[in-house]
């Protein structure tokens, strides 16, 4: 990581990368060398809180809406990434209502203007999702961005983002890089291969409801264990208690990274407990949540066909890998050291700007921007990911009569991927197909992540029976799904869209951005 005195001048308007994390935001670009950079916000920090909050009198993003957040918690969101996708998630204030991609686009747009203050004018943005997030999520993330006033030429994995950045500042350090990444509200963990310039996914998998967070709700509830027992009141009934907790459970975990012990202070209704948390007793609390991750990461490494003998490097990033219990795991597990020279929570970031001007250098006209020393770095690296969850669709058997998934595209296909299905029509004069896409490879159709219904039309008319229409589906490179279709009669194309149960509609996220670029986001 290029440090600060070698960022890049004012209004060269480069393309940027965004790691838009549960807990911090980060914004990085490259110096004319090609080198990332992070870029500081308007407190003069590298890491902006993820947090929003809403006074009577402005929206607050990052430092500030932390300490607000402890006063108003009700007025305060947290941990947004967690809702993306989510349908029926809505934060209702002042007689406004806000969906996770506006939430998300208040973060980006604090993100961005605080940025611009230092490398001027910013149009474009890569953003980081973790790998495992699905496509309504990835969608949401990708119209967050649109709504913050954003152009995003990309979305692309954090792992992937990680290995790019490591990869780079090693150009000769080719082989197997397993990248661990606990952040503050996911977890994935993915196996990259480094071949010269190329950086190709082998397989990858995760839990987009686990991270950091997790670790401090364990150190909560046994804290306001403890402090019912001795007081004999419940300090989960008032939520401003509750916001001050928390922060001091996350702060005794970030201790703990470092001391064997540290006593956390507990407050409610004027009685005041003074708690000794050792080490030990942390990780028993925890030791499950850990379990998981391991269990993760050697069925990854199995999908990828990939001993430990064979990684010639793990990468912890994220910043709950900073956890010791996490560095001991991963030495456990590999049977070697774990070399802490990964400065975890800058790597995504750093790696999104790299591939941010990676992207731009496609343009002609922007290409200009890029110093030589920049272009001859980046112009040859080329990134392959997978698909995270397999695509299929609900079929009935006509064996068993039951509805079961059929997987069209297996989990870690190689991105883009694409598979072509024939289908027939029931009846004389059929116009429409209807059909039922999911994401996930159990047989059980309710097992699944249920994307929406595919539906087929402008079939031709008066056709009998039997008629045959081809689907094509297909992942992009960001993970998103599309779908087309013909007729394989005449060979002309047919309307095919699918129905989302999630996400907004385009003029859904026009709407939301006009509604945002009248807000001053402090």
């Amino acid at each position: 990581m290029a440090p600060m005195a070698d960022r890049p001048r004012p209004g060269s308007g480069r393309a940027v990368g965004i790691d838009l994390g549960t807990t911090l935001s980060k914004l990085a670009c490259v110096d004319d060398s090609g080198r990332p950079v992070l870029v500081p916000n308007a407190e003069g920090e590298l890491l902006t809180p993820s947090i929003v909050a809403f006074t009577k009198t402005a929206v607050l993003v990052g430092r500030d809406a932390k300490r607000e957040s402890l006063a108003n918690p009700a007025r305060a969101v947290l941990h947004i990434k967690r809702q993306m996708g989510n349908p029926k998630w809505r934060f209702k204030v002042d007689n406004e209502t806000y969906t996770p991609e506006t939430i998300s686009a208040l973060i980006l747009k604090k993100v961005k203007q605080d940025s611009e203050m230092h490398i001027g004018p910013i149009r474009q943005a890569v953003i980081t999702v973790p790998a495992y997030f699905d496509d309504a999520r990835r969608k949401a993330t990708e119209d967050a961005g649109a709504i913050a006033g954003l152009e995003v030429l990309d979305i692309i994995n954090e792992p992937t983002a990680s290995a790019l950045a490591y990869g780079l500042a090693r150009p000769a350090e080719d082989g197997i890089y397993l990248v661990y990444d606990l952040g503050g509200g996911t977890f994935d963990v993915t196996v990259i291969e480094k071949r010269g310039n190329e950086f190709i996914t082998l397989a990858t998998d995760g839990d987009v409801e686990l991270g950091g967070k997790d670790w401090d709700e364990r150190l909560v509830n046994h804290l306001a264990a403890k402090f019912q027992q001795e007081f004999k009141l419940n300090i989960r009934e008032d939520p401003q208690a509750m916001a001050y907790l928390y922060v001091s459970a996350e702060e005794a975990k970030k201790t703990l990274s470092r001391r064997d012990k540290t006593t956390v202070p507990v407050s409610y209704k004027g009685h005041w407990g003074n708690y000794e948390v050792a080490v030990q007793e942390f990780e028993s609390l925890t030791e499950d949540l850990l379990a998981v991750t391991q269990l993760t990461t050697e069925m990854v490494l199995e999908e990828a066909g990939i001993t430990w003998e064979g990684v010639a490097r793990i990468i912890p990033t994220g910043g709950s890998a900073r956890m010791p219990m996490v560095q001991r795991l991963l030495e456990r597990m590999a049977g070697k050291p774990v070399q802490g020279d990964v400065p975890v929570d800058e790597t995504v970031a750093a790696g999104a700007a790299i591939h941010a001007a990676i992207c731009a250098m496609k343009s002609p006209e922007r290409i200009r921007e890029f110093g030589a020393a920049a272009a001859e770095r980046l112009g040859k690296v080329r990134t392959v990911d997978v698909a995270a969850h397999a695509l299929g669709l609900i079929i009935k058997d006509v064996r068993t009569l039951q509805y079961r998934n059929d997987v069209l595209i297996p989990k870690n296909s190689r991105l883009p991927a694409s598979v072509t299905k024939t289908y027939q029509t029931s009846y004389d004069g059929q116009e429409k197909i209807l059909l039922q896409v999911v994401q996930g490879d159990a047989p059980n159709p309710a097992a699944n992540i249920t994307i929406g219904m595919l539906e087929v039309s402008g079939l031709p008319p008066e056709r009998p029976a039997g008629a045959l229409v081809d689907v094509t589906y297909s992942y992009d490179r960001k993970g998103r799904i599309h779908v087309t279709a013909k007729d394989q009669q005449t060979g002309a194309s047919v309307g095919a869209e699918i129905a989302r149960q999630a996400g907004l509609r385009a003029d859904q996220v026009a709407e939301e951005a006009k509604r945002l670029s009248l807000k001053t986001v402090e």
